[in-house]
Formats: C-alpha cells, sequence, structure tokens
C-alpha cells in the first residue's frame, strides 16, 4: 500500500491559506474535536484522516463516533498514534473480525463446536481487541476520559461519546451521556464494551444489553451508524461563546450502482438489508451550513460496508488521507469563529 504523503497531489485552486491556526497546546500543537460516521470496513478512511490531522499537527481533545467512526475516534482520544492504529488495522482479520459472533453462536452447539473451536480466537473478537488496545493505553472505563471543565454539563465532560440505537426503548443513545436513563455509574462503564454496542450490525454482531436489572431500565443495543449520523455540533458548548478550538466531522460519502437482481436466499436478502441501511445512512447531509463547512466529504463508492476482502486498488487509507489534507490548505480558524453562532438545541440534543 503506497504512502499518500509522498503524493497528496497540488492544492486546490482559490485563496490559500496556511494550515488552521487554532490556538495552539504548550507543546506547539493545535486542538481539534472530531466527529466521525460509521462506515463498515470502510473506517480505515478514518484513518487516513487522522494520519493527516496528526501530520499537521493536531491533537484530537474529544471525538464522537458511531461504529467504525467510534473504533478510531477512541483510540485516537486514547493517544494511539495515526501510524500504529495503521499498523493494527493491516494486521486485523477482517473476515475472522466480523464473524466472530457468528462463530461463537455456532461453537455453542455441541454438533459443530468442535469444527469451530480452532477457528475461534478470544482473541480475534472485537471486544476483546478494543479492549486490549485501550488497556495498553490506561483507558479502561469512561472514568479513565472524564476531564474537568465548567463549559459543559456534568454528565457531559468526557473525551469520549459513542452512538448507538436502543431498540427496547427505540431511541438513540448516546454513551456515556445517557447511561443515567439505565440507571449506571457512566465512570464505571467500559468503553470497550459501548463501542462494541456501536459496532452490532443486525445479522453481524449480536446486540449488546445494558442496564441495571434490579431497577429494571434495561436496553437492547444496535449499531449507531444505522441512523442519521451525529451533526457535528454535537461536541459543541452549549453556552454562546466561541469555540477554542474547532471541530471537523469526517463523513465517508457512498453513491453505490443499485442492485438489480432479485436475491434469491434469506442471507442474501438480509445482506442487501443491511447493506441498504448503511448506505442509505450513510446518503444523509450534514445537518446544517455550520455543519456543511466543517465536515471533510471522503467518497469510498467503490466498497461497501461489508466488503471484507477489499484489496487492490481500493486504497481507503489514501482517499481520507488526501480528503482531509485538502480540507486542512483550506481551513482557517478565525474564519471559522467569524461565522460561529450561538449554539442551538437540535432533536439530538434532548
Amino acid at each position: 500500500m503506497t504512502d499518500p504523503r509522498d503524493a497528496v497531489g497540488d492544492p486546490p485552486e482559490g485563496p490559500a491559506h496556511e494550515p488552521a491556526e487554532a490556538p495552539p497546546t504548550p507543546d506547539g500543537q493545535r486542538r481539534c474535536d472530531l466527529v466521525l460516521g460509521g462506515g463498515g470496513v470502510r473506517g480505515w478512511a478514518h484513518i487516513g484522516g487522522l494520519t493527516a490531522l496528526e501530520d499537521a499537527d493536531f491533537e484530537v481533545m474529544r471525538a464522537a463516533g458511531a461504529s467504525a467512526g467510534a473504533v478510531t475516534g477512541a483510540f485516537a482520544i486514547a493517544g494511539v498514534p495515526a501510524t500504529t492504529l495503521r499498523g493494527l488495522f493491516e494486521e486485523l482479520d477482517f473476515t475472522r473480525f466480523a464473524l466472530s459472533d457468528v462463530v461463537g453462536r455456532l461453537g455453542s452447539r455441541r454438533v459443530v463446536g468442535r469444527l469451530v473451536q480452532r477457528w475461534s480466537d478470544d482473541a480475534a473478537t472485537p471486544l476483546h481487541w478494543i479492549h486490549a488496545i485501550l488497556a495498553e493505553q490506561g483507558v479502561e472505563t469512561f472514568g479513565d476520559l472524564r476531564v474537568a471543565g465548567d463549559d459543559v454539563p456534568p454528565q457531559r465532560r468526557y473525551r469520549l461519546v459513542v452512538r448507538c440505537l436502543d431498540v427496547l426503548q427505540r431511541r438513540v443513545v448516546r454513551l456515556p451521556w445517557d447511561y443515567h436513563r439505565y440507571d449506571l455509574d457512566p465512570d464505571a462503564q467500559s468503553v470497550a464494551e459501548a463501542i462494541r454496542a456501536s459496532m452490532s450490525i443486525p445479522f453481524v454482531y449480536d446486540p449488546v444489553r445494558i442496564g441495571n436489572r434490579d431497577t429494571g431500565r434495561q436496553g437492547l443495543l444496535i449499531d449507531g451508524g444505522l441512523t442519521s449520523g451525529f451533526p457535528v455540533s454535537v461536541l459543541d458548548r452549549p453556552d454562546a461563546d466561541p469555540p477554542r478550538w474547532p471541530t471537523f466531522g469526517i463523513r465517508l460519502l457512498s453513491r453505490p450502482e443499485p442492485q438489480r437482481d432479485i436475491p434469491d436466499g434469506g442471507l442474501t436478502l438480509a445482506k442487501m438489508m443491511v447493506d441498504a441501511l448503511l448506505e442509505s445512512n450513510d446518503q444523509l447531509e450534514p445537518h446544517t451550513e455550520r455543519d456543511e463547512r466543517r465536515t471533510v466529504r471522503i467518497n469510498v463508492s467503490d466498497v461497501r460496508a461489508l466488503d471484507l476482502d477489499v484489496e487492490g486498488d481500493h486504497d481507503l487509507f489514501a482517499d481520507g488521507y488526501r480528503a482531509m489534507t485538502t480540507f486542512l490548505e483550506r481551513f482557517d480558524f478565525d474564519d471559522y469563529r467569524s461565522w460561529w453562532r450561538p449554539w442551538v438545541r437540535t432533536t439530538d440534543d434532548v
């Protein structure tokens, strides 16, 4: 796989700007928040975008994401370098990773248990893989990601927000913000388990139970990327003061060719249903003009979310890197602050 930094291409026509001049940290780095949508295996493009941010000396202060975006965002704020993250994904067996729950269900049946025992590996399951990487960075529970500050409500003082969909309560869930709905202490909840819940694509991964059985407040969580993606404003400060640093959104845009063949079986139909849910969500537009102006668009039309064997000409990492680099070449933080407007409550903030 080629390194896109060797051939980013000429900058776009138009007024040139220095890279975003957000206020630097004491060591000279610039800060930003990051909002990432889902995308399955197309999450490779997120890593490319994250690498471009790192090369431009940005530090991700907070991240919000669903599914693949939750994975990338969590690793970023935990301190995993982008180059290390790229290596982790290159070594990952996506097929085994995606089929881990299916193998687990088969393994529980005596007839086929021995046949799948050798193929099954706890270390290859999403939960164990995510937990191990975060634990190496000293992150296990959301309490490890709590931050001080009086510019946001106490329940929102965390560096990571993970989006899920509760099919029992029929509502979007943002963890750790919404743990109180289930009588759970957010500081004590596993970050890896929240991310795993956000990855629960129907028919691929099992849904994740959540809640306090003693009080009866429970839920069943699935992939948060199946609903409309985060508005970029989800991490905006809730007062009228201008932002201290920018928030960038990354959208994985997909315009696949329509499927013309009628499915000939239940499995084919199930896959088409999941693909349709994921693809239609990816095509949703940013909520506001303000979101639009700070959103990085990455074209991933050639790859579907469940294309587990994607390789060859589909260099998603390079696509993400180029898109973010082009965006930063045009971005100016003073301009960003000039069109800022006070935060307005939306249905996603309820």
